[in-house]
């Protein structure tokens, strides 16, 4: 089925079933067409965040955090995914998506996107991390938390958030771009440190 129609029905499902709290489970359905396969005839890896971001606009057209968020015109924005799989996913076979919001700092949603079989056996585990942002700023994550749920405190981050943040953390200063002044400075450095050592 194509992306847009299922995002399109995910949206319709959304706003017209059951609402839920912002920390409730949401559940979705689904099967895997012939055009989800990869060259192994199991479901692409990159199907499953597309589903994983199917499964929570669903969830937050139930929580009505969509509402806010097309009324404010606030845009949103992946930073990540964290993606485990356990079991593979063959044509035709039907499976379940169970997403819930883990917890939420002052800038990123953090979402599970547990997919299963029908059967309750985890097929695959996804944490997603997403912001919003209003014109040239990030909205921040306490005015849609406020609106829906209001005073409502983020959840603990569980461990498995926790060490996310740290390899993310650590990835982004190994990423960061070398400032040229400090690249010479060390050149010079190891060029002295080199002279030194011949002496």
């Amino acid at each position: 089925m194509n992306l847009y129609l299922r995002l399109m029905l995910a949206v319709l499902r959304g706003l017209l079933g059951r609402k839920l709290h912002l920390l409730d489970e949401g559940v979705t359905y689904h099967r895997v067409w012939p055009w989800d396969l990869d060259a192994y005839g199991h479901m692409n890896n990159g199907r499953y965040l597309q589903i994983s971001d199917v499964a929570r606009i669903e969830l937050m057209c139930r929580t009505n955090a969509a509402h806010i968020i097309f009324k404010r015109r606030f845009g949103g924005v992946l930073g990540g995914s964290l993606v485990r799989h356990v079991r593979a996913l063959k044509v035709f076979s039907r499976y379940l998506v169970v997403s819930r919001v883990l917890c939420w700092d002052e800038r990123w949603f953090y979402t599970e996107h547990r997919f299963e079989t029908l059967s309750g056996k985890v097929i695959t585990t996804c944490i997603t991390r997403a912001a919003l942002r209003c014109k040239k700023d990030w909205a921040g994550t306490s005015d849609i938390v406020n609106s829906v749920a209001p005073g409502l405190c983020s959840p603990i981050a569980n461990k498995t958030v926790c060490a996310w943040m740290k390899a993310d953390q650590a990835l982004s200063e190994a990423t960061q771009p070398i400032n040229p002044a400090d690249s010479a400075n060390d050149s010079h450095h190891d060029t002295a440190t080199a002279v030194n050592s011949r002496h």
